[in-house]
């Protein structure tokens, strides 16, 4: 091949290309963004299902909720009224006198009145106005005592009964049941070794003998 036609191969094809692309420069593809192409899914990913003919796909719900809502566990309004069985101008911790054994035992839920008790007695008194649930004797039935701390012909005054800053007034002028000074408590002393083991043996001479 003459020198000649090695100059006017190149020419030639590059007036076809130009020809072919409408006259205009031949652009390349864009490249892909970044250097490097896009990599493939992990296997954990898994891969898309394609339903076959006259499979229904559901859309993907939400787990349910592990237990009641926020709004299903308030507790009920009490709406019932209250019985004032007396209004006294006085502050309500001159109810009584305060008891501290009394006191003690209902933070520990040993005496405590129910909640559903209306029997109150109001307090006007600016200084301290307030409502105290109150026990007669005739309303034993709205007592709870555990350990028998109730004693004829006493009323008893309770403010947030059944709480851990429970208060319990004595109605009159008694003598208020003295706490443990060592221990601060008014819950008994347990029993002596000696007493529990007569206890246990004279419970044991009382089972039946075949």
């Amino acid at each position: 091949m003459t020198t000649r036609r090695r100059l006017f191969l190149p020419l030639l094809l590059s007036l076809g290309g130009l020809a072919l692309s409408g006259g205009g420069p031949v652009l390349a593809k864009p490249p892909l963004e970044g250097d490097k192409p896009f990599a493939a899914d992990p296997p954990e990913a898994g891969q898309i299902a394609h339903p076959t003919p006259g499979q229904v796909i559901h859309p993907p719900t939400s787990d349910p909720l592990p237990g009641v809502g926020n709004f299903q566990r308030l507790p009920s309004i009490d709406e019932s009224k209250d019985v004032v069985v007396a209004v006294r101008k006085k502050p309500y911790w001159k109810a009584g006198t305060f008891d501290p054994a009394l006191s003690n035992a209902c933070a520990l839920g040993d005496f405590v009145t129910a909640e559903f008790n209306r029997m109150v007695v109001r307090f006007t008194d600016p200084a301290g106005a307030g409502v105290l649930q109150v026990v007669v004797p005739t309303h034993r039935h709205l007592l709870f005592d555990k350990r028998k701390l109730a004693k004829p012909n006493e009323s008893y005054f309770f403010l947030n009964s059944n709480r851990p800053n429970c208060k319990v007034w004595i109605e009159g002028r008694v003598t208020p049941r003295a706490l443990d000074p060592n221990r601060g408590t008014s819950l008994p002393l347990p029993p002596p070794p000696a007493a529990s083991a007569k206890k246990k043996i004279k419970a044991i001479s009382k089972w039946p003998k075949n």
